[in-house]
Formats: structure tokens, C-alpha cells, sequence
């Protein structure tokens, strides 16, 4: 009979692996180490996660749909394409902003390219509403023909920039500045 696997106990292992992937690094953190943070067997962690890569996924996976569970919930299909994608813009950077830790991880997989390609596409397919917001940008006439990848790589990028500015200049004000790199990152895709 096949074991029951608890959902608190993945729970857990995904909170630990992301506290110590964040701290010290994918590479330099070992499953025992993860096992150990979560309170159980090392060999318990593989009945959860055959493999170290398959928590990497997963984890970048789970974020992902809390993440697009939080922009989706803003969006509604009577918004212009300019307030579609300001409600992705705000919803995001409040969204890490909230969970730095997640935030942390995101930009450590994305920069050394940590997941597998399954985890990509999955991921990616989250994230349909920026494609979305581009394509509606588009039909409206509302948005220069830059190409997709395009528009949607400098949003990310522009979210980082705005995120950054926030965590190391705890003075300003976070609503206007928010405001301000919208405007920003508005200005250069609209006709």
C-alpha cells in the first residue's frame, strides 16, 4: 500500500528549501540540509521530491501560482490595456514586496536558469495574463507592435528595477514611485 503523504510536511520541505536556497544559494544547499530545516528524514524529503531538481521546479511552480493567483484576482476583462497592465504592475511589485523570500528565489532561478524547461513552460503558462495584456494593448492600438517577448521581458525587468528602488530607499514613497515606474515603462510601449 502506498504511503499517504502529508500536505503540511510538503509544506515544510518548500518552506525550507526556500529559506535556504535564498540564503545560501542552490548550489550550495544539500537535501539533508533541507530535510533537516523541515524537521524530517532525509529520506523522507524524497518520497515528497525524487530529486533536488524536481523541489527546485516545484517550488518555483507553487510561487508562480500564488503569485498569479494574486494578479489574476485584479483583473477584470472591462479594463483598458493601459489599466490591465497597471494592475499587473501594481499587483506584482506588491506581491514581492510582500514575499521578498519568493522574490529572492525568482531572481535566482531566472539569472542562473536553475529549472528545467518542463518548469518554464509551466510557469509560463501562469503568467498569461501579461501575454494577455500585450495582445490587448495590441487590438486596441493602444501599444507600439514591439514584439511580445519584448514588451514582456521589460515589464519583468521594469518590476525588478521598481522593487529594488523600494527596498533600498525605504524613504521614498512607495505608491508614487510605483506610479512613477509605470509611467516609466507605460510611456515607452504606448502610441
Amino acid at each position: 500500500m502506498a504511503r499517504k503523504l502529508s500536505p503540511e510536511k510538503r509544506t515544510n520541505i518548500l518552506r525550507a528549501a526556500l529559506d535556504l536556497f535564498v540564503t545560501n544559494g542552490i548550489q550550495n544547499t544539500s537535501t539533508a540540509e533541507i530535510a533537516r530545516a523541515a524537521g524530517i528524514a532525509a529520506g523522507t524529503l524524497f518520497l515528497y521530491f525524487p530529486t533536488k531538481q524536481a523541489l527546485i521546479d516545484e517550488l518555483a511552480i507553487e510561487l508562480s501560482k500564488d503569485q498569479a493567483a494574486r494578479i489574476n484576482a485584479l483583473l477584470d476583462p472591462s479594463l483598458s490595456a493601459r489599466d490591465t497592465f497597471f494592475a499587473i504592475w501594481s499587483g506584482t511589485v506588491a506581491w514581492f514586496l510582500e514575499n521578498m523570500d519568493a522574490y529572492q528565489y525568482v531572481q535566482l532561478v531566472r539569472d542562473t536558469g536553475s529549472i528545467s524547461e518542463h518548469a518554464v513552460q509551466e510557469t509560463g503558462q501562469m503568467f498569461a495574463y501579461y501575454y494577455a495584456a500585450i495582445q490587448k494593448g495590441h487590438a486596441e492600438g493602444s501599444i507600439k507592435p514591439y514584439p511580445t517577448d519584448l514588451i514582456g521581458g521589460g515589464l519583468f525587468y521594469d518590476l525588478v528595477a521598481i522593487v529594488a528602488t523600494l527596498r533600498m530607499q525605504p524613504e521614498v514613497n512607495p505608491d508614487e514611485t510605483i506610479r512613477q515606474g509605470f509611467e516609466i515603462f507605460w510611456n515607452g510601449i504606448k502610441k
